[in-house]
């Protein structure tokens, strides 16, 4: 079993924020209201999110309001069982059905590979939204609840208004990876986070994007997927093997590798060949 090593900070007087070191950076978020804590988002390790759950009731006097899932990855997901099974768990609709159609299988899965997931128990979305926006008041706090697909079909954002702060979910992420997802609805979301003009954007995983880095980094982000599809579609255009893409470092396209570690260049390629395939599937059809 690998050693915990999370750790948490504030990125405002209501907002914490805790992040793995054990599986990307990815981010769970906890909000405070009158109306009590919301979480979203959970750590997929059991002793990391049942070490959240103490910290906010211990710390915080609160009780917990509910919680709100931003897609149906598992190092999102798993994390939920550690807080009160009363609680609702709001999400996108497409969301749900992912969880139930393959949310047991993949779980299944991790307890094969490392039995630390056998205390997990799956948690489906009970509250769930289909089409356009959803708005969800809690005392003090109004949060918009809204679809930014790309890394998932199933990603939404959580924009609180009044604090012009941004939850982003996986749409934005140290490394944007659209491997399992679609390069284009990637894009359009982050070119739609640009035009919101949030002050501060939590990401899914890496640190808080801060007040006045927000437009360079999305910039960044934007340039970066642009640039992974013009090297894909030049591999496929130039007839070079489908290998060829493991050589092209993320450097290239202005990204570092220091985020995510040695994860980095497998999630970059994983890129490149999903944009390659699809391209190619394309010019045969």
């Amino acid at each position: 079993m690998t050693e915990s090593c999370m750790y948490w900070e504030r990125v405002s007087e209501k907002i914490y924020l805790f992040t793995s070191d054990r599986y990307a950076l990815v981010n769970s978020v906890a909000v405070l209201t009158e109306a009590g804590i919301i979480v979203v988002d959970a750590l997929p390790f059991p002793d990391e999110a049942e070490q959240i759950a103490r910290f906010l009731a211990l710390r915080t006097g609160l009780k917990f309001h509910s919680m709100i899932l931003t897609h149906h990855h598992m190092d999102h997901v798993y994390g939920l069982f550690a807080f009160p099974e009363s609680l609702d768990i709001i999400a996108h609709e497409r969301c749900r059905q992912k969880l139930l159609d393959v949310g047991e299988t993949s779980l299944q899965e991790a307890r094969q590979s490392d039995p630390i997931f056998d205390q997990v128990t799956l948690r489906i979305p009970t509250v769930t939204f289909t089409e356009g926006e959803m708005s969800l008041n809690a005392g003090d706090k109004v949060f918009r609840l809204f679809p930014l697909p790309g890394h998932t079909d199933d990603n939404i954002g959580i924009f609180m208004e009044e604090e012009r702060i941004l939850i982003a979910g996986d749409a934005v992420m140290a490394i944007p990876i659209i491997a399992d997802g679609d390069w284009q609805q990637a894009l359009d979301s982050l070119k739609y986070i640009r035009e919101m003009s949030p002050e501060t954007i939590i990401q899914g995983h890496g640190e808080v994007i801060l007040r006045g880095e927000v437009k360079t980094v999305l910039n960044r982000y934007i340039t970066y997927l642009e640039c992974v599809r013009d090297k894909a579609a030049r591999v496929l255009r130039l007839g070079r093997e489908r290998k060829q893409l493991w050589n092209i470092p993320l450097e290239d396209c202005g990204l570092e590798r220091v985020p995510l570690g040695i994860a980095s260049h497998r999630l970059h390629v994983a890129n490149l060949l999903s944009v390659y395939d699809k391209l190619k599937a394309a010019s045969s059809s």
